[in-house]
């Protein structure tokens, strides 16, 4: 990562994106949301690359929480979920509005939305990560196999978060994608189409009763 700096990027701008890489708190969220070591390897260096080709990596103020934003995008790339994503001019000025106190009550811009759903997006996304595993175990255990019923659910719902935060239409908990995910399960050979109907509708549940886990923890607070 280190040796394959651009020319046309202020040293201090590279130096410090490679510090914010190798920091230990970035690189556990890597681990963490990726959930493999090669992947949250694989999703670091990528990140380097993508930013690396930003025309004004020196002007962002907050570089810490973009990385984070690119990260997470490259791991779901990674894992060949979605595309990487990376909005220059716009991430840029998030990042720098990123100091302001709060959302405006009234009449906000475009803009300032823009910034307190970012704000709150980046929020739900790394608690989502960093309760991977809690949440995760209190997933229904209703397969025979309920590790992989419970990663399954967990991956559906990281991904329908991610999606529905950057407004796209995903595809996470449809019967296709979580038949693919788990066949043994989801497309069982024999079962009656009232079972496979039921454990769809099933899991469905149980991904959006993790996901209001993640986001009615606001509400308590």
């Amino acid at each position: 990562m280190h040796s394959i700096y651009p020319v046309d990027i202020p040293a201090t701008a590279r130096q410090q994106l490679a510090e914010i890489l190798e920091d230990p708190r970035i690189r556990g969220l890597a681990l963490r949301y990726a959930g493999h070591p090669a992947l949250a390897d694989d999703a670091l260096q990528s990140t380097y690359y993508a930013m690396a080709r930003l025309e004004h990596l020196d002007q962002i103020q907050n570089l810490r929480a973009y990385v984070r934003k690119v990260l997470i995008r490259e791991i779901h790339r990674e894992r060949g979920q979605l595309g990487a994503i990376v909005i220059d001019d716009f991430a840029r000025v998030a990042d720098e509005h990123q100091g302001a106190a709060g959302c405006h009550p009234a009449a906000p811009s475009s803009v300032e939305d823009a910034v307190c759903a970012s704000a709150q997006a980046e929020a739900w996304l790394e608690r989502f990560a960093a309760q991977r595993d809690y949440l995760r175990a209190g997933v229904p255990s209703r397969s025979d196999d309920p590790d992989r019923y419970r990663t399954v659910i967990c991956d559906a719902a990281g991904l329908l978060l991610y999606d529905g935060i950057n407004g796209d239409s995903s595809e996470a908990d449809t019967n296709p994608a979580l038949r693919a995910a788990y066949p043994e399960y989801f497309d069982q050979p024999f079962a009656a189409p009232n079972t496979l109907h039921q454990r769809f509708r099933r899991a469905r549940t149980d991904v959006r009763a993790l996901l209001q886990a993640v986001v009615r923890r606001d509400e308590l607070t």
